[in-house]
């Protein structure tokens, strides 16, 4: 955490560390397929985010720039079309080497074991993930899952003070149209997975409304043409609230199929 001397416009004022740059384009393929208006948006949260979360290395990782700046900058990626407060209610990210074991409640086994997970969002806590799911997710933008898209979905969901996969929404109006359609989209979910079919969204999307939702966010920015193809309303009201349109990112590539 920075100092209380710190400032946000002197930060940013300061030149782009050459490396970094090449953190971005490695290791975060979304990146290449931003307009030059959004990368430096996207830079600039992304380096707030570095400069005033409390990073925590886990399991034996030893911290570096590369780790904080390809998760600082997906986790930016929600950010780029929407006002925003660096998500300030995260104060602290930890990240392990690979999946890590979450002890107690929904995540013990019959027999009392903790599961191993490679992400979590805790309410009014850290943000919690596996660097080598990051990296490998970071680097191929067309695959349908992205942890810290995911697990930063749900801090999003927790801003109303419920964990129940509405953010907060700018109207009324906004809000109505959320709920019938993430509350449809969900119940048609559930219902195709009792009868044993595959769904886009997968089985994860249907434990609760919270997971609907971060699911759906990952979809909408890793697989954005599948997404408005198979659940248009879904897409639109996700386009709405994030402020982006995906699909000309990935316009002709794999993703948008």
């Amino acid at each position: 955490m920075r100092h209380e001397y710190y400032d946000r416009d002197d930060l940013l004022a300061e030149p782009y560390p050459e490396a970094w740059e090449a953190y971005l384009r490695n290791n975060v393929a979304h990146y290449r397929l931003l307009s030059e208006e959004e990368r430096a948006r996207l830079r600039n949260d992304a380096r707030v985010l570095v400069a005033e979360k409390n990073w925590e290395g886990c399991g034996g990782l030893r911290l570096t720039d590369e780790i904080k700046v390809t998760i600082a900058a997906q986790a930016s990626l929600l950010l780029l079309g929407m006002t925003h407060d660096y998500f300030h209610r995260v104060l602290s990210i930890l990240v392990y080497p690979s999946s890590f074991i979450i002890p107690g409640g929904e995540w013990m086994d019959d027999f009392g074991i903790g599961q191993p997970a490679g992400g979590q969002a805790v309410y009014r806590g850290p943000v919690i993930v596996a660097w080598d799911a990051v990296l490998k997710e970071g680097r191929e933008p067309s695959w349908g899952h992205n942890l810290v898209i995911h697990e930063f979905a749900h801090q999003l969901d927790f801003l109303d003070g419920s964990v129940n996969g509405t953010p907060l929404l700018a109207s009324d109006e906004q809000a109505d149209r959320w709920h019938d359609v993430m509350t449809a989209a969900y119940t048609k979910l559930q219902r195709k997975l009792r009868r044993g079919r595959r769904t886009f969204l997968g089985p994860h999307a249907s434990k609760n409304e919270g997971e609907f939702f971060a699911v759906a966010s990952e979809r909408f920015f890793r697989r954005p043409g599948r997404l408005r193809r198979q659940h248009p309303k879904v897409y639109e009201v996700l386009r709405e609230y994030y402020g982006v349109e995906p699909v000309k990112w990935f316009a002709g590539k794999q993703g948008a199929a």
